[in-house]
C-alpha cells in the first residue's frame, strides 16, 4: 500500500469516531504502516528481496482475522513482526504501534503466540503443566487460590477437563497421553494466563480433523468476546469455517491482496472477473487466485487462464475502497494518539511489573525439572541401578588385593583409577545430551520472556544435583566398604567428597561440550582426544613431571590428576610401614610418603586439589553458560 501523508489521510470525515467506536479504555487496537522486513544480506547470499515489501494495515480489538496466502507469501514473518517476535536475521522498516505506542518487549505482557508445533514438557499432566506455567507467567503477586481458580476456569473454556490429569508425553512410550487437538487447546490454555489482548496463532488448525479444526476456531471466536484480538494464519479452511472470521488479510507475494470481510473479499474478486464456481470451496479459491502466476477466471462450468495475476490483484487493492478504509483507520488511530496522547491506564499496563521474582521463576524451573527426571527412570532411577551393579562388581574384585605390600600398592592406584574415571566418563558423555534434547523449548519459552538463560541453566543442574550426590555415595560407599580400603573417617569423607567433585566437574565439562557444539554427535567427536588428556595426565600412568616442558599445562585442565591425588593421600598419608618381603630392596616402597613420591603426588596438596576442582567446576559451568546464550542469540 502507497504511503499517504499524515494530514491528508486525517481530513476524512469522522475519523476520531471511527476509532472511538471501535474501542473503549480496555481494547488495543494495533496499526501497521509502510511495514518492510528483509533479511539480512550475507556474503554467500548477496541481495536479499523483501519478505514482506512496504505494506499497512489494522487489527481492531475483538475481531477474529483470518491471514492467508500461498506458501512463501510472508504470513508467519507479518505475524512474528506484529507480536515483537521477528528473528534478529531480518531487518524491519516502517512503523508497528499499538494504541500509538510504539512496538516494543511489552508485547509478551500483552500478547500470546502459537507455533505450528506444539513444543510441551512430557512425563507432566495438563493440571501440572498449567499450574507451573501460572507461576512462571504471574509470578507470585497472584495468589496460590486465584491460580488454581483461573486455572479450573481455562480448563473449562478449552474442553480439557476430561484429559486434565493426563501427561502431555510420556518418553517411555507407556501409558495414555494427548492428542494432536487436546495438545493445540493446551497451548492456548497455557496463552489465555496471562489474558492477553492479542493472540497470534501459526497455522493452529493444520494436522487437525474438520471437527476438531471447527472447535478450535468456535474456541478462537469465543476469546474474541472478552476482547481478545485473535489473528490466525490458516491453510485452506472449510469454507464454513472461512466465514466464522469477521476480517481477512491475503497476502501475496510479500503484498497485501485484500483486507476485509470474507464476502468482501470474494466481491472484491468478483468486480475483477474472478469468480468462484458454485459448489467449490471459496477458502480453496482465494488461496488459488493468489498463488498463480495467471489467476483463473470462471465462465460458466470451465476456468479458462485470464490476464489477471496477484501483482494485478495487489495493485486493485491499494486503488479500492477497502485500502482507503484501512488507511483512514490507521490516520484516525495515528490522530487520536497526537491529540490526546497515549492513554495513562494503558501506558501503566505496559509497563506493570509482573511481580516474577528470579528465585521463586527458578525454584519451579527447578520443580518441573525434577518432576520430569523423577517420572522418567531412565534418566535417573536407571543409572543409579547401573552405577550400583558396577560398584559391586568393582568391590569384589578388589577385596582380596587391597593391603599393605607391593602388591597392595598397585591395587590401591588401580582401585583409585577406577573410582575417578568411573565418576568422569560415563557422567560426562550422559550430560552431553542434556541440553540438545531441551534447547527448542528452552528458546521458545525463553523468547516467550518467561525465564532468562541463567534461571534455565541453574534449575537444570540444580534439579540433578540430588541424583548426582545419591549416586556417587551410592557408588563409593560399596566400593570402599567391598574393597577394604582404609578404615578411617578421613579417608572415607575426603573419598566421597573428591568423588562428589568429579562427578560434578565432569557433568559441568559435558554441559560446556553439549552447548559449545551445535549436535551431540559433533560434540562426541571433540570430546573424545580431551578424553585423553585426561587420562594420560591423571598421574596413573606417568609421572606427571616427567612430561616433555611444553606439555607441562596439560595436568592442570585434568580433574583426574587432582582427583587421584587426594584420595591417594587420604589412603597413603601417615602409612609408617608397608611389607617388602621378596622385593628388591632398591625398588621396593617403604611407606606411604614414597608411594605419594611415585606418582608426583604431595600431602601437603590436599587442600589445594579441593580448591582446584572447586573452581574447575564453576569455570566449565559458567562457560557452558556463555555457549548456552551465545547459541540463544544466534538461532
Amino acid at each position: 500500500m502507497s504511503s499517504r501523508v499524515t494530514n491528508e489521510c486525517c481530513a476524512v470525515d469522522n475519523l476520531d469516531s471511527m476509532l472511538v467506536a471501535s474501542r473503549n479504555n480496555a481494547d488495543v487496537t494495533l496499526i501497521w504502516q509502510n511495514l518492510t522486513i528483509t533479511p539480512i544480506r550475507s556474503m554467500s547470499t548477496g541481495v536479499q528481496h523483501p519478505v514482506l515489501n512496504d505494506i499497512s494495515g489494522t487489527l481492531l480489538p475483538g475481531n477474529l482475522i483470518a491471514l492467508m496466502g500461498p506458501s512463501g507469501a510472508g504470513k508467519t514473518t507479518l505475524m512474528s513482526a506484529l507480536a515483537f517476535r521477528i528473528s534478529d536475521k531480518m531487518t524491519v522498516a516502517g512503523d508497528i504501534r499499538v494504541n500509538g505506542c510504539p512496538i516494543g518487549p511489552y508485547m509478551y505482557n500483552i500478547s500470546g503466540y502459537i507455533y505450528q508445533d506444539e513444543l510441551l514438557p512430557d512425563s507432566i499432566t495438563v493440571q501440572e503443566h498449567l499450574q507451573l506455567m501460572a507461576h512462571l507467567k504471574l509470578g507470585k503477586h497472584v495468589s496460590a487460590e486465584r491460580k488454581r481458580a483461573m486455572i479450573a476456569d481455562i480448563i473449562s473454556k478449552t474442553g480439557l477437563e476430561k484429559c486434565a490429569n493426563t501427561k502431555i508425553a510420556n518418553a517411555t512410550g507407556i501409558g495414555k497421553t494427548l492428542s494432536g487437538g487436546e495438545k493445540k487447546r493446551l497451548a492456548f490454555a497455557v496463552e489465555l494466563l496471562s489474558k492477553p489482548k492479542f493472540l497470534f496463532c501459526d497455522e493452529p488448525t493444520t494436522g487437525l480433523d474438520s471437527y476438531s479444526a471447527r472447535q478450535l476456531v468456535e474456541m478462537m471466536k469465543s476469546l474474541t468476546r472478552s476482547g481478545t484480538t485473535v489473528l490466525c494464519s490458516i491453510h485452506q479452511p472449510a469454507e464454513k469455517l472461512l466465514y466464522e472470521f469477521d476480517s481477512l488479510i491475503l497476502l501475496t507475494g510479500g503484498q497485501t491482496g485484500f483486507i476485509g470481510t470474507p464476502n468482501e473479499a470474494v466481491q472484491f474478486l468478483r468486480q475483477q472477473g474472478l469468480e468462484c464456481e458454485e459448489g467449490h470451496n471459496k477458502a480453496d479459491f482465494l488461496v488459488k487466485v493468489l498463488s498463480s502466476t495467471t489467476a483463473n477466471i470462471t465462465k460458466g462450468n470451465q476456468f479458462t487462464t485470464g490476464a489477471i495475476c496477484p501483482k494485478t490483484i495487489c495493485n486493485n487493492y491499494i486503488a479500492s475502497e477497502a485500502a482507503r478504509r484501512q488507511e483512514a483507520l490507521i490516520c484516525a488511530e495515528l490522530y487520536i494518539t497526537t491529540v490526546n496522547g497515549t492513554d495513562e491506564a494503558f501506558r501503566k499496563q505496559l509497563t506493570k511489573d509482573r511481580g516474577r521474582c528470579w528465585f521463586y521463576t527458578l525454584y519451579w524451573l527447578m520443580y518441573r525439572h525434577v518432576l520430569q527426571s523423577h517420572r522418567n527412570p531412565n534418566m535417573q532411577y536407571f543409572k543409579i541401578v547401573q552405577r550400583i551393579v558396577i560398584a559391586v562388581l568393582v568391590g569384589l574384585c578388589f577385596s582380596d588385593a587391597i593391603e599393605l605390600s607391593q602388591r597392595g600398592v598397585q591395587a590401591m592406584q588401580g582401585v583409585i583409577f577406577l573410582i575417578v574415571s568411573e565418576n568422569t566418563f560415563l557422567p560426562m558423555y550422559a550430560a552431553l545430551s542434556m541440553f540438545p534434547e531441551s534447547f527448542p523449548l528452552f528458546q521458545r519459552e525463553k523468547k516467550a520472556n518467561l525465564y532468562s538463560t541463567a534461571q534455565f541453566y541453574i534449575s537444570s543442574i540444580l534439579s540433578i544435583s540430588p541424583f548426582v550426590l545419591l549416586e556417587t555415595c551410592a557408588f563409593i560407599f560399596i566400593v570402599y566398604f567391598l574393597a577394604n580400603l582404609r578404615p578411617t573417617l578421613l579417608g572415607l569423607v575426603v573419598t566421597v567428597g573428591i568423588s562428589v567433585l568429579v562427578m560434578n566437574v565432569s557433568i559441568a565439562c559435558g554441559c560446556f561440550f553439549s552447548t559449545l557444539f551445535p549436535t551431540v554427535a559433533s560434540a562426541m567427536s571433540y570430546l573424545v582426544p580431551f578424553d585423553y588428556i585426561l587420562m594420560i595426565t591423571s598421574g596413573i600412568f606417568i609421572k606427571i613431571w616427567s612430561m616433555p616442558t611444553y606439555l607441562r599445562w596439560m595436568p592442570f585442565i585434568s580433574w583426574m590428576m587432582f582427583a587421584s591425588e587426594a584420595i591417594s593421600i587420604a589412603q597413603w598419608d601417615g602409612v609408617k610401614n608397608i611389607e617388602c618381603s621378596n622385593i628388591i630392596p632398591s625398588i621396593c616402597l617403604h611407606n606411604g610418603e614414597q608411594v605419594l613420591d611415585q606418582y608426583s603426588f604431595n600431602s601437603k596438596h590436599l587442600q589445594t586439589d579441593f580448591v582446584v576442582l572447586v573452581s574447575q567446576y564453576f569455570i566449565y559451568h559458567v562457560l557452558a553458560m556463555l555457549c548456552l546464550a551465545r547459541r540463544v542469540s544466534r538461532n
